[in-house]
């Protein structure tokens, strides 16, 4: 522990999920004013993922499911930014924020690892571009505004063929997360229905696709038998021992060979490391398995005593010598509660020169909600289903969510839900475009040395000023008139530059999008040379 006048010690967690958030929280609670730390996230909530479902049928209000990291947890310092790298041996996280996007570094004494698992889908053609996610609140109130476009869509047409697909819903994958977005879709689709005199239940079409030979496969077989007739019996329908295999725009294909027509896919399967711990294993040599940061039992990443883990980000043994799934702690919020506890312990125990402990956990059950109040749990090793079990799972998510606001606000959205019937208003955000125009005032700086170019830049009228260190050393003015661009030469490697452009006068800007100028540089061949080319030239004038 730092001595009285001595700098503290400082550490940085990086994500806010469970992991992360109560990792925040109970370090703050065990070392109190003696450290620093600092939480990086990219949004400035924390966001109560098993709800998530309930956000996306319309029970619970998207805001009503979060809690500002700044309210939830005083005395930590809150970053949102985003982590570009690491830099273990140097002990620097770099990260990018705000509009100019800079590259920034800041220095850590322990680090903490817990920015979870990201969506992979490339493996399935088409799956990437047509099907809908469920990992963060924008999927949740994106996939709600989707079906209530569906519905509307469908009381309307009178094609038949392709009122048909607007109809059928497909939810890809039979755990815990697959059949509890199937169940609230349902339950959501049957409460409107009503309101759509052109549609009778019987065009609706709800299709779960499970790889294994049941759904729920992470409890006992009779709770999965249960909730598996209860959703046949809503109209439901389960198709077990079977892949997918591609996704169009209009299907889905499985891959015994059957074609699903559908508008509507959602996939709750591809889960991977995110591109930040995979860049950390080339870069870095960072050690993964099963596409996990590879952790010892006291949380410590393996190699690194000061570089910690935990939560969906990290492969945490259970046992001594792990062989099989089972012997590692499993993605669920239950676990990564009680790994932040531990790896607070640990970390505290490192900072004062104790041992560190292993850690262990009996979990105290397993609980799915099915929707129509239904659900299966097992808990302390007893079986419950029905309205019971749906009782207890929603006691014990209240119990779990953080503050008494957050439980509030939940607590009436469950009352009200009861009551009340779900709204189908369909609140949609703003379409994000590819282009958008700017316009600069003269001397304005658009970007400036240090800053990732997240664009390419057209000068449509006006003038711009681009300033760079020529060959010599010397800084060099090269004005860029209407017609011309900037940027094309960063932009394949998201690079930070050490140049300036600002606005020579009065000028308007057109600007084209990082992902979507790579797009196009890779789909068009035309495009990609004539960039080629300039690219080339400009090299050339530099040496």
């Amino acid at each position: 522990m730092a001595a009285c006048g001595q700098p503290k010690h400082r550490i940085i967690i990086i994500g806010a999920g469970f992991g992360g958030a109560y990792t925040a929280k109970q370090l703050r609670r065990r070392l109190g004013d003696r450290v620093v730390i600092e939480l990086i996230n990219d949004s400035n909530y924390f966001v109560f993922q098993p709800l998530l479902p309930e956000v996306a049928s319309g029970t619970i209000n998207a805001q009503d499911a979060v809690t500002p990291l700044r309210l939830m947890l005083p005395g930590i310092e809150f970053r949102m930014a985003e982590v570009r790298d690491i830099d273990f041996d140097r002990q620097i996280v770099q990260l990018v924020q705000g509009s100019k996007r800079r590259l920034l570094e800041s220095h850590y004494d322990h680090l903490v690892i817990a920015n979870g698992q990201a969506t992979n889908l490339s493996f399935l053609p088409g799956f990437s571009e047509h099907s809908l996610t469920l990992k963060n609140l924008s999927d949740a109130h994106h996939l709600r505004n989707m079906v209530i476009e569906r519905l509307e869509h469908a009381d309307i047409t009178k094609d038949k063929v392709l009122k048909q697909r607007l109809l059928t819903f497909v939810v890809a994958g039979g755990g815990f997360s697959g059949v509890e977005t199937i169940g609230e879709m349902s339950e959501m689709i049957a409460r409107t229905l009503k309101y759509y005199p052109n549609i009778r239940p019987d065009e609706l079409r709800g299709i779960l696709v499970q790889r294994g030979d049941r759904i729920l496969p992470e409890l006992p077989a009779s709770l999965a038998a249960y909730a598996h007739r209860q959703l046949q019996r809503r109209g439901i329908s389960i198709r077990l021992n079977c892949g997918l295999k591609s996704a169009s725009a209009t299907a889905v294909e499985l891959d015994n060979g059957d074609r699903i027509q559908t508008a509507t896919l959602v996939s709750t399967i591809g889960n991977g490391p995110s591109q930040l711990v995979l860049e950390l294993q080339e870069k870095q040599g960072l050690k993964l398995e099963r596409g996990k940061i590879v952790t010892q039992r006291s949380l410590q990443v393996s190699g690194r005593e000061n570089v910690w883990s935990l939560g969906d980000t990290a492969l945490i043994p259970l046992t001594e010598n792990p062989r099989t799934a089972s012997d590692y702690a499993p993605p669920t919020a239950q676990f990564a509660v009680r790994e932040a506890r531990c790896l607070a312990a640990n970390m505290a125990a490192t900072l004062a020169g104790r041992p560190t402990r292993s850690f262990h956990y009996k979990p105290r059950g397993s609980l799915a909600s099915i929707g129509n109040y239904k659900a299966v749990a097992k808990v302390f090793g007893v079986r419950f289903s029905g309205v019971l079990a749906w009782s207890m799972w929603r006691g014990f998510y209240m119990l779990m969510l953080p503050g008494f606001i957050t439980k509030l606000r939940v607590a009436l959205n469950w009352f009200l839900d009861y009551f009340v019937p779900r709204t189908i208003v369909q609140v949609s955000t703003r379409a994000t475009r590819a282009c958008r125009y700017v316009r600069y005032t003269a001397g304005d700086l658009i970007v400036v040395p240090g800053q990732i170019v997240d664009g390419l830049y057209i000068v449509v009228d006006g003038q711009l000023e681009w300033l760079r260190t020529g060959p010599d050393g010397q800084r060099q003015v090269q004005q860029l008139d209407a017609g011309e661009h900037w940027g094309n030469q960063f932009l394949p490697d998201n690079l930070a530059t050490d140049d300036t452009l600002r606005a020579a006068t009065d000028c308007r800007v057109l600007i084209l999008r990082r992902d979507d100028f790579t797009a196009l540089h890779d789909a068009l061949p035309p495009i990609r040379e004539y960039l080629n080319t300039i690219t080339a030239k400009a090299s050339l004038e530099n040496q």
